[in-house]
Order: structure tokens, then C-alpha cells, then sequence
């Protein structure tokens, strides 16, 4: 099957193309997750939590409400869920009593599913291509990579 075919014929603009492909790619993976994750008793807010907290390890509420793109009031409240769930720590660092940092409970990690997951759907995608194809893939995706690492800038 022509993947382009998907496309719609009208998109002459290759700019429009990566940004709809690239949003598409994201979205699959993510619908992939949190389906996955349904079957293990998790609410998407729930997985993004955990996702967030996999990737940022020590973060505060603060932090994780920014991630989620969720009020504080309302990541508070998943946060309760998961620390009683044992999924979450809560945890004031001893140099500075004034925050919170969450973070995975060690038991969670060991036998995160999830992350277990995450790998698995990537590599089922990539197990039957051709290494030639592989290899574009991987160019383009560094290529793309470079120029969003660019155009970075000094932090807000």
C-alpha cells in the first residue's frame, strides 16, 4: 500500500505534511498507550502521570501540572490515587522542606508495565522493515531532531 495515498492530495506544502505526520504519529502511539494501559486499570491522566514522572524523575506538583497541561488541583488528586495505589512516592527533600517531589515507588518501577510497553510497541512497528528503510528512517528523524534542537533557544 502507498503511504502517501493517506495523505490528503490537496498538501503541496511538505512543512504541512511533516507537522500532520508527525502529530498522527504521536497520537497512534498515544491512543496505543493508553489503551494498553485501560487493560491494567490506569486512566490516561493516570499513564501521562506516570509517563511524566518515568521521564522526570523527583518532579514536583508543580511540574507535573505543567506536563499534564491539568490544573494543580486536579494532578493533586491523581497523585492521591497513585500514592495509594503504591505507584507514587511523596517525598520532601531534606534540603529544601518547603516542596514535594513525586517520584515512582521503587516496586512500580521494577515491574513497570508501561515502560515495558512503550518498548515492545516500538520495536513490534520496526521488526519487519528492511534496514535500508530503517536507515531513512532514522536519518530523517535525526535530521528533524537537529533542526527542533536548533531552534531550542534560551528557556522561558
Amino acid at each position: 500500500m502507498d503511504q502517501k495515498s493517506e495523505l490528503p492530495q490537496s498538501w503541496n506544502d511538505p512543512t504541512e505534511r511533516v507537522v500532520f505526520l508527525f502529530k498522527s504519529i504521536q497520537k497512534i502511539y498515544k491512543d496505543q498507550l493508553y489503551k494498553k494501559s485501560r487493560q491494567f486499570g490506569f486512566t490516561g491522566p493516570q499513564i501521562g502521570l506516570i509517563i511524566g514522572l518515568h521521564k522526570n524523575p523527583f518532579s514536583t506538583l508543580n511540574d507535573m501540572s505543567e506536563w499534564l497541561g491539568l490544573s494543580k488541583s486536579t494532578v493533586s488528586g491523581i497523585v492521591d490515587r497513585l500514592v495509594r495505589q503504591g505507584i507514587v512516592i511523596r517525598e520532601v527533600p531534606e534540603d529544601n522542606r518547603r516542596i514535594v517531589q513525586l517520584s515512582l515507588s521503587p516496586e512500580f518501577q521494577k515491574n513497570n508495565i508501561i515502560k515495558n510497553f512503550m518498548n515492545e510497541f516500538i520495536t513490534n512497528i520496526f521488526k519487519d522493515i528492511d534496514g535500508e528503510d530503517l536507515e531513512k528512517i532514522t536519518i530523517g528523524l535525526e535530521l528533524l531532531y537537529n533542526l527542533v534542537k536548533k531552534d531550542e533557544g534560551p528557556s522561558l
